[in-house]
């Protein structure tokens, strides 16, 4: 049945015909094990299982995260899908925090940029098993940069005595980071931290809303996977090739491909990543619950 469902996931999301082969080594045994996992939990009344899936931008996370909604759907479990990033703040939510903290906030990504408390008030409706109405999935649309209207959000049923989801998915670019030290903080690590937060202002403040509201997020996980890509150096590549592939879907609406951006606004967007980025990868293969480690065209080469 999986050869089925991951062919039309590669016809519909037109990928590579080298997808069917990683799909099969690496996630249709992971499907199974959280078809595992999940059976454990419902044995023990505490379902969903929450699976947390990280990596750096390009890394593949949404990807992996529809596939195995699809693997888990065709074998008759609920599935609620989420990316930290849908609970990114509104353009005129961010304006506020860059003119009362930094003007660095007025970009999405940083933590600090999320509504933590929508994502928190989300997971525990996910949990409940007492709901009488439905459960909304909150969802971000990065070429307006704001929240998707909630009407335009998917949405799951309740369910007698049921939670309204079996496993809960949720990916995330810096899912599982801790904070850092204010030794790891006192210099720049980019030209965009140097020229724009001399002071460290900027990141000190993303540094404490890290250590805060994140943390009692990622304690939700059950399970974290981490996407582990050779270095930094390759997520420019990465997120370019990202942007195009957003931008080659926008061209029949002019108003929303003008939003998107070119490479020179890439190559400094992604700097206000690197910080986390490159502490994750120095952090996360050692706290994750299982790495699978990328090669520089963003294929998996190895699991541990």
């Amino acid at each position: 049945m999986h050869t089925h469902v991951i062919q039309r996931f590669i016809d519909s999301h037109a990928l590579p015909h080298h997808f069917a082969d990683d799909a099969e080594r690496w996630f249709v045994p992971l499907s199974d094990e959280l078809m595992a996992a999940f059976g454990r939990s419902n044995t023990m009344g505490k379902s969903p299982f929450v699976l947390g899936i990280s990596g750096c931008q390009g890394s593949g996370k949404s990807t992996a995260c529809e596939l195995l909604e699809s693997l888990l759907s065709a074998q008759g479990l609920v599935v609620a899908r989420l990316s930290l990033d849908d609970f990114y703040f509104s353009q005129q939510r961010r304006r506020v925090l860059a003119q009362a903290v930094h003007p660095l906030f007025a970009t999405r990504g940083v933590p600090g940029t999320h509504d933590i408390d929508l994502a928190l008030t989300t997971l525990a409706a996910l949990r409940d098993n007492d709901r009488s109405d439905i459960t909304a999935l909150p969802r971000f649309d990065k070429t307006t940069d704001n929240p998707l209207p909630r009407e335009e959000w998917p949405i799951l049923s309740a369910r007698h005595n049921r939670p309204p989801a079996d496993i809960v998915l949720l990916e995330g670019w810096c899912l599982g980071a801790t904070p850092q030290s204010e030794c790891e903080l006192a210099g720049a690590c980019n030209s965009l931290e140097r020229e724009e937060d001399p002071e460290g202002l900027w990141r000190g403040f993303v540094n404490e809303q890290l250590a805060g509201d994140y943390q009692i997020l990622f304690s939700q996980l059950d399970r974290l996977i981490f996407l582990a890509a050779p270095s930094f150096n390759s997520v420019l590549t990465w997120r370019i090739r990202q942007e195009s592939r957003l931008r080659a879907r926008e061209l029949h609406s002019a108003p929303l491909a003008s939003e998107l951006m070119n490479e020179a606004q890439v190559e400094r967007f992604v700097q206000h990543f690197e910080r986390l980025t490159k502490h994750c990868l120095a952090l996360l293969p050692s706290i994750a619950d299982t790495v699978f480690e990328l090669d520089t065209n963003q294929r998996i080469i190895d699991r541990r």
